[in-house]
């Protein structure tokens, strides 16, 4: 099964990583060309302050320069500074962390030839120094009127700095970015959590009304769920109205075939040829037909309808104690265990069917004694509603076993009945989907077992 929300949180981490790594990578070619562009305008400064301090008396280079800083009066720390004669060979001065080495001799021919063809721009370029650390070189060509051929000047930073400075904003923006996307991602999930809570109450109402604890969705729910809330209430109207209209029809054809069926047995009742006979029996056979037919269309438009809470004590004790006045000149003593609070899932009709067949079934096969437990058994790891209903009657012969809930088998003709209460348990639990078995009692008589769903 796809869940919405786990789709939707995946879309979000999968676009949020994405959007991420594209900002991220972004931010760090921007953070890479700042840095780098400071880090030359701090060059820049210092060539600057060179230029300045050069003095040219009598044709002769002079530098009155004050400290530039202590980077570069440290021995090879990668901040160097040089001036160079046109000839590119000549050194006039050189900072003292240059030591006994020369930037100069340092550049390949190749470098030296586009830098004398570009004497009107500034050069830069990565470079490895005097101890194979890479810096990063500001070199630019100036003219002074009193000399013929310009001078060189040549200044560079230690880039291990330009490194390090990007390694501490890579480590910051993927801190920052990871920490936004398990906000977004988390943010979104209670976002989905507040949005998809409306669909829980309509989940929790169309399960009261599966119960039957409600008839229709009476909550107040978000606009766009009203459309979907009205047509779950007509469609559960309509079927109601529906299935009261099968039961109608199931009536009215049960009354309208009575009276006729009822004429013919008193027009053939007491006449001995063997015509009223013939007759007799077969609106006997047609009676006990039309009332299976009947039982089957009411426990299959019961089925249809949605399946309602019902309360099991009330109807067992109401058909024990009907059975009771009945079959009173047997004075048949009923062992009943009932958990009170215990409810069937389905149609009342159904339940008092059910049970109905099962204990007028005991009560009339037994001999003093009817055994009725009634609670709550684990069965396929679902609880379902247990019905044990056992007898000491006379245990039929197990060949018997499965013919009983054929239609219309009966064991014993003498016996008042039609022989379809147990054929009609058997069809009504397997609407239910629940399971039906006949075996022998304790109590020496049959024992008849339910299992139906439980609310």
């Amino acid at each position: 099964m796809t869940s919405l929300r786990r789709r939707l949180l995946l879309s979000t981490l999968v676009g949020s990583v994405i959007l991420t790594l594209t900002t991220g990578l972004f931010l760090s070619v921007i953070f890479s060309i700042s840095t780098e562009k400071q880090f030359d305008q701090r060059l820049q400064t210092t060539l600057t302050e060179l230029v300045g301090a050069t003095v040219i008396t009598n044709n002769q280079v002079e530098l009155s320069l004050r400290q530039l800083g202590p980077q570069f009066s440290n021995l090879y720390s990668g901040w160097y500074w040089q001036i160079v004669e046109n000839n590119q060979t000549k050194s006039l001065f050189k900072s003292q962390s240059l030591h006994d080495s020369s930037l100069i001799s340092l550049l390949t021919d190749d470098i030296k030839n586009q830098m004398a063809q570009n004497r009107q721009d500034v050069s830069n370029f990565y470079f490895v120094g005097p101890v194979q650390n890479e810096i990063r070189v500001y070199a630019q060509y100036i003219s002074f009127p009193e000399l013929k051929e310009p001078l060189l000047y040549i200044v560079s930073g230690n880039s291990r700095i330009l490194s390090s400075e990007a390694r501490s904003f890579y480590w910051m923006i993927a801190t920052g970015l990871s920490l936004l996307v398990a906000g977004l991602t988390l943010g979104t999930y209670f976002q989905l959590r507040f949005v998809l809570k409306p669909l829980e109450h309509l989940k929790n109402y169309l399960a009261k009304i599966r119960i039957g604890e409600g008839k229709s969705i009476e909550a107040e729910l978000p606009q766009e769920l009203m459309p979907v809330v009205n047509e779950i209430n007509n469609l559960v109207a309509a079927n109601e109205q529906v299935i009261e209209r099968a039961r109608t029809h199931v009536g009215n054809l049960a009354h309208a075939l009575k009276t006729p069926l009822s004429v013919l047995l008193n027009a053939s009742d007491n006449k001995l040829d063997e015509n009223s006979k013939l007759v007799k029996q077969q609106v006997g056979l047609m009676n006990v037909q039309v009332a299976h037919h009947l039982n089957r269309a009411r426990m299959i438009a019961s089925h249809d309808t949605v399946a309602t809470k019902i309360q099991v004590s009330p109807i067992v004790n109401s058909i024990v104690n009907a059975l009771k006045k009945i079959n009173f000149d047997k004075n048949v003593k009923v062992d009943l265990k009932l958990e009170d609070e215990i409810c069937f899932y389905g149609e009342r009709q159904d339940l008092e069917e059910l049970i109905g067949n099962l204990i007028d079934n005991a009560f009339k096969w037994c001999n003093r004694r009817v055994s009725i437990a009634i609670g709550v058994a684990q069965i396929d790891n679902q609880q379902k509603l247990h019905i044990i209903v056992e007898d000491d009657g006379p245990f039929m012969p197990a060949q018997e076993l499965k013919k009983v809930m054929q239609r219309g088998h009966r064991i014993d003709e003498n016996m008042i009945g039609s022989g379809l209460g147990l054929s009609i348990v058997k069809e009504l639990t397997e609407l239910y989907k629940g399971k039906f078995t006949l075996s022998k009692s304790q109590l020496a008589g049959l024992k008849a077992e339910l299992w139906l769903p439980m609310a």
